[in-house]
């Protein structure tokens, strides 16, 4: 599993923040002396206190304010809200502290290492300090200025938090919308997968039942072998055209079906050379990526050619992990009487190629005088 698929994992990010701000509260106790660690002091529970708040801060910024003020009310109200919760926040910390005073756990934490036991003699551990800076007697100028100073300096930290739980909330909107956005593609890539196939398996079938026609205008007894030929390539169609991945031998399995149809039809006339390899070791394609090619042939390669001949070469690299498929048939020098459905199988092939296999293709189509010939070589997963 890669960082990234662990990372969205739905339960790993909950338990990530559990245990950051988990370290943050519980960091004095955490990082104490242990030689000297004699329980919490009334400071250490301030402390651990405050770093809730700032926690309680951090996620109600996080999904409350920014994508329910912000959005819905604007920046404004969004400001303003953010200062009114600081304000409430910085009260309830205030508070917290002097029920801590109150309470006075240096005492009562002394009071249990020494075994006195609640309620024993002994004042505060260290005592209470007073307040820090210049008295009002220094001057009323600098008494202002230095308490301003120091509420900047306690407010700081919430500002801070403000600003990181904003900064995570869009990276965090950011991370949904691609996420949304790479399965909208995905589902468009789906959709028009499926209907480059709805096209192939039609043009398949228009031709092959040319060939029927012309069989019974005949009276062909090849008729009846040929509808039972034409059934087998309809079951790969229907069953294992909605696959996203066939074995290389099913794919093998309709050339040879589709061959021999065409064999049926034509006879002797043609010359058909097809020599697959026996074993393919398990190799898996996309259905009906390979019969276009075979098709055309045939279509562009059989009738007004004086001696077609219709050679399939197929190979595999097991070094380089590449398919190498090749078709090469004879033409007539001139196919201006061919229909305008000429070549849509392979249009439609380069387009399921370029969004399944992306720079893992190659596809040549070339014509050498009389020969035409359609190379493609894949890279296999």
């Amino acid at each position: 599993m890669n960082l990234k698929n662990f990372y969205s994992n739905r339960y790993i990010q909950p338990l990530l923040h559990i245990l950051f701000w988990g370290l943050i509260i519980f960091s004095p106790y955490i990082f104490r002396n242990t030689e000297t660690w004699k329980g919490f002091t009334d400071w250490q529970y301030k402390v651990m206190a405050y770093k809730v708040i700032l926690a309680i801060l951090f996620y109600l910024n996080t999904y409350y304010l920014y994508p329910v003020i912000y959005r819905q009310r604007g920046m404004l109200v969004y400001v303003v809200t953010v200062i009114a919760s600081i304000a409430i926040l910085y009260f309830l910390s205030d508070l917290i502290s002097e029920l801590v005073d109150k309470m006075d756990f240096d005492k009562f934490e002394r009071e249990v290492h020494e075994g006195k036991g609640p309620g024993g003699p002994g004042g505060p551990r260290g005592g209470r300090r007073g307040p820090r800076g210049p008295g009002p007697d220094s001057g009323m100028f600098i008494w202002i200025w230095w308490k301003i100073g120091e509420l900047w300096f306690r407010l700081l930290p919430y500002f801070f938090v403000v600003c990181s739980s904003f900064i995570y909330r869009l990276q965090l909107d950011n991370s949904i919308q691609s996420k949304i956005r790479k399965e909208k593609e995905n589902e468009n890539l789906k959709t028009e997968l499926s209907f480059l196939r709805s096209q192939v398996s039609p043009h398949f079938i228009f031709n092959i039942l040319n060939n029927m026609v012309s069989l019974a205008r005949k009276k062909s007894d090849l008729l009846e072998p040929s509808l039972i030929q034409l059934s087998n390539l309809m079951r790969y169609m229907l069953y294992e055209n909605d696959d996203e991945k066939v074995t290389l031998d099913k794919e093998i399995s309709y050339l040879k079906s589709y061959i021999n149809l065409q064999l049926l039809r034509f006879g002797d006339d043609v010359t058909i050379t097809f020599n697959p390899p026996e074993n393919t070791g398990g190799i898996t394609i996309e259905p009906m990526l390979l019969a276009p090619f075979v098709e055309n042939a045939f279509k562009h390669g059989v009738g007004m050619v004086e001696n077609p001949q219709i050679n399939i070469l197929l190979t595999i690299n097991e070094q380089t992990g590449w398919l190498d498929f090749k078709v090469m048939n004879t033409i007539a020098p001139q196919q201006d009487s061919k229909d305008k459905s000429s070549g849509i199988g392979l249009v439609n092939v380069r387009r399921r190629l370029e969004l399944l296999y992306k720079d893992n293709f190659n596809m040549d189509i070339m014509q050498t005088g009389s020969v035409f010939v359609a190379d493609l070589k894949i890279k296999l997963a």
